[in-house]
């Protein structure tokens, strides 16, 4: 589901809500949402499960354009 930008900084604001970011590790360290997640898209599978460990949170995920 795509989110707003509105939607987004509410959800953002939120501390029920895991910020997700899937890009590189060097876009990451270059900005990201402030107490966003860093997993890179290609190591989603393998760390979602120890980083993401709350399964009754929500979880908004972002990256740098449609993928």
């Amino acid at each position: 589901m795509d989110v707003s930008l509105a939607d987004m900084r509410r959800l953002v604001r939120d501390p029920r809500v895991a910020v997700l970011d899937v890009l590189s590790r060097e876009a990451y360290t270059a900005g990201h949402l402030p107490g966003a997640i860093n997993i890179p898209l290609q190591q989603l599978r393998e760390r979602a499960a120890d980083e993401l460990s709350d399964r009754d949170q929500a979880v908004v995920v972002y990256c740098g354009g449609p993928t």
